[in-house]
């Protein structure tokens, strides 16, 4: 135990990450199950609320229900003939009493609700009732009635009032309901029927539906308007002055933050626990039906689960404690294996268990600044060094071969002059897309991975030195390899070959390769340099990811040739004029043909004046055309500039004939469709005149009636003359729609001489004669 205890004290970073990993497990678990409980608890309060409020709308429903019936009741009792007497006889015969009294007993037997009945006559100030109380108590229970709904105060009548008779305080056992002849407030000035009500029928509802629940744990109250809480349950827990004030605060403050609701929830400490509150205004709007339930004991269920749910976490936590060191201890192991490894070339007093520098990371910190300080020396170096290579490369000439061996071995460059040096250039293909493309710091990580792989490959059969060039192209110098000796070359081809493929493979990138001729003294480099370099141009010729050397371009190096025979370009010429696209691509086929033989500096300039020849022809088309073609010729030699090899820049001139000869279409094309247009012009400006026809037309263009008539028959499938009525009909439908001309009129203005004529071409057109369309559009 000592062992292991002092294994995680020397690691402070393991410690640290366990004690992470550990404390986020914790707050994730803690939290969770708090969040649980949190939402546990707000479900069940929202369940329970939505359950007593049905419970409570029950209640209510069943007052108003009550009331309803006992009013229906009442209307009925208050007419009996006798029971009439009662109320309003000064001297009451003693057969009418007798008679009163059998008939309140009916009523009673006939009514399961009633718990009693009096009548109050008002001439003799009598109470009159059926039940054993009221007769038998020797007159309490009259006098509690007295007291209660006669000599007290007013009362409303048809409707139900809590009280009780057996004098309980806060406890009540029936429902009292006057019945008088006028709407007014009862007093001791009115006769009236007073219907005494069970009150069971109230209170036992909602016990009844808790047991069925399976829960009895509430308490229903009626509040009055004075705030007074009735009930019927003598031992209620709620019924005190004092839970009688909070309750009334409770509901009044939920009711006012709630807008005036009528209903709703409220939970606060009442007799001294606390309570959750469930309240609801009758329909009569004279008491608010109280549920009390006690939190503590509602919530037992969430307690419980609460209570599980910790024991589960608990339960979690030591298993994720353990996993937690397991993990860690994982994670650290690629950090252990390196401590390992750098520990043999630290110094002595960083080799011990305690890390120098404060933990695992710091001593890792502290060796790679040490590390970095070496490569800083080493990259100053190669810094020096590759600027000495960049300074032989393009002014080798300011040196003596002495003076560049001096600084070949001073700084230790892969030269070797005795035995052959070879210069290889590697230019980007499609530069100026991959330079607006990749950023700043990914151009250095190809830069670094395009050197270090050519030097990698080179090295493997020659001294190599390599360095990159104004970052378009990267230069490898070769030693030991000779003239005379071709085996070397073309083996120096095949390694470039394979440079090629793998900087394509792994980055995507192309690269075309200029191979100078051997030199074998220094100060020959920057000649050597210049020579791969413009090599590197023929590409134009070669195409992309070539490997191009002074042997491969022999023939255009010594030819003399710099323009195109003038038979091709007027072949050409001719060809685009006449709209034949074949011809044309076969002469700027053989014109590139010839091209590709030509030096470098002679290819562009051919290639730039055919294009300037192409954007004439296109010129001299559109001059002497009626109705112009678009073709943009003013971004051709742009493009071109942006091509690298002839077989795009074929492409992109084939493109640009294409468009010329597709843009031309036959001269008298052109002039039928302009011809046919001023015949239509001259219909729309002359149909009023009656003498306008085909023959007329004909004579005004200058042309036979038969050849215009059958171009526009060929054209719009129809004759002029069916042409000249389409006009005229249209605009005599346009005139008929308003009123202020006649049909005679409108003829006129159209052309027409003949009315049965216009007539029958308007019914043929329409459907409808003039006078039936006009009225038609009148109407509508």
């Amino acid at each position: 135990m000592k062992v292991v205890f002092g294994f995680y004290k020397s690691k402070k970073y393991l410690q640290r990450v366990m004690l992470s990993i550990v404390t986020t497990m914790v707050l994730v678990l803690v939290v969770s199950s708090i969040a649980n409980t949190y939402m546990l608890e707000r479900t069940v309060k929202r369940i329970q609320e939505d359950s007593n409020l049905k419970v409570l709308s029950q209640i209510r429903y069943n007052l108003a229900y009550m009331n309803d019936m006992i009013s229906r009741l009442s209307n009925f009792v208050y007419r009996d003939n006798f029971l009439i007497p009662l109320m309003f006889s000064t001297e009451l015969p003693k057969m009418d009493l007798i008679r009163g009294h059998r008939q309140m007993a009916n009523i009673m037997e006939s009514t399961s609700f009633l718990d009693s009945m009096v009548i109050y006559n008002k001439s003799q100030s009598e109470l009159y009732g059926t039940s054993v109380n009221f007769m038998l108590d020797g007159g309490i229970t009259k006098e509690r009635i007295r007291k209660a709904l006669i000599n007290d105060r007013p009362h409303p009548t048809n409707r139900l009032i809590p009280m009780s008779l057996n004098g309980s305080v806060n406890r009540i056992d029936t429902f009292a309901f006057i019945v008088t002849d006028s709407l007014k407030s009862f007093t001791e000035t009115q006769s009236a029927i007073i219907l005494f009500i069970k009150s069971d029928w109230v209170f036992d509802s909602l016990k009844k539906m808790n047991v069925t629940s399976g829960r009895d744990l509430g308490e229903v109250y009626i509040q009055t308007e004075d705030g007074s809480l009735l009930t019927s349950d003598a031992g209620a827990s709620y019924a005190g002055a004092e839970n009688q004030s909070r309750l009334t605060q409770l509901v009044h403050a939920d009711k006012v933050a709630q807008g005036g609701t009528t209903s709703g929830f409220v939970i606060g400490e009442v007799a001294d626990r606390k309570s959750m509150v469930t309240y609801m205004d009758d329909s009569l709007g004279a008491w608010t039906i109280l549920y009390i339930q006690d939190y503590k004991q509602l919530m037992a269920e969430v307690t419980k689960s609460r209570n599980g749910s910790l024991a589960i976490s608990g339960i979690f936590l030591l298993f994720a404690i353990a996993v937690s060191i397991g993990l860690s201890y994982k994670l650290y192991n690629p950090i252990e294996n390196m401590l390992k490894q750098i520990r043999p070339y630290l110094a002595a007093n960083d080799r011990k268990n305690e890390p120098a520098a404060g933990d695992e990371l710091g001593l890792m910190s502290e060796n790679v600044k040490q590390l970095s300080d070496q490569l800083k020396e080493i990259s100053s170096e190669q810094i020096v060094s590759k600027y000495y290579v960049r300074r032989f490369l393009t002014d080798s000439l300011l040196f003596s071969h002495a003076d560049m061996q001096h600084l070949i071995e001073k700084h230790n460059l892969n030269i070797k002059a005795m035995d052959g040096l070879l210069v290889c250039v590697l230019k980007f293909d499609h530069f100026a897309a991959y330079d607006g493309k990749v950023g700043n710091s990914s151009k250095l990580l190809y830069n670094f991975a395009i050197v270090n792989i050519a030097v990698e490959i080179m090295s493997k059969s020659y001294p190599c030195e390599a360095a990159e060039m104004r970052g378009d192209h990267f230069v490898l110098i070769l030693s030991k390899v000779r003239r005379e000796d071709a085996a070397a070359i073309e083996n120096v081809q095949g390694m470039l070959r394979e440079v090629q493929d793998t900087i394509d493979r792994y980055y995507g990138l192309s690269l075309t390769c200029g191979i100078s001729d051997p030199i074998s003294q220094f100060p020959s480099l920057s000649s050597a340099y210049a020579q791969a370099l413009r090599l590197c141009q023929y590409k134009l010729v070669k195409g992309h990811k070539s490997i191009i050397s002074s042997k491969d371009v022999r023939d255009n190096l010594a030819s003399k040739q710099s323009d195109l025979p003038d038979g091709v370009t007027r072949k050409l010429t001719e060809a685009l004029k006449k709209g034949q696209l074949t011809n044309a691509g076969g002469e700027l086929e053989k014109a590139f043909s010839l091209i590709a033989g030509y030096n470098y500096d002679d290819m562009i300039r051919a290639v730039s004046n055919l294009a300037f020849q192409l954007k004439n022809v296109a010129g001299e088309i559109n001059d002497n055309r009626i109705v112009a073609f678009t073709i943009d010729m003013e971004n051709l030699h742009q493009l071109l500039q942006e091509k690298e090899t002839l077989s795009e820049m074929y492409l992109s001139l084939l493109s640009v004939c294409s468009q010329i000869c597709e843009g031309q279409r036959p001269a008298n094309m052109e002039r039928n469709e302009m011809m046919l247009e001023t015949v239509k012009e001259l219909i729309e400006q002359r149909f009023t005149d009656i003498n306008l026809s085909q023959q007329s037309i004909a004579s005004t263009v200058k042309l036979s009636s038969a050849y215009i008539g059958k171009l526009f028959k060929e054209s719009y499938n129809m004759s002029i003359t069916e042409y000249i009525n389409e006009v005229r009909l249209k605009h005599a439908q346009k005139l008929l729609e308003g009123d202020s001309y006649t049909i005679s009129e409108i003829m006129d203005k159209c052309g027409y001489a003949n009315q049965s004529y216009f007539f029958r071409l308007f019914k043929g057109k329409v459907g409808t004669t003039p006078k039936e369309y006009r009225m038609k559009k009148s109407l509508t």
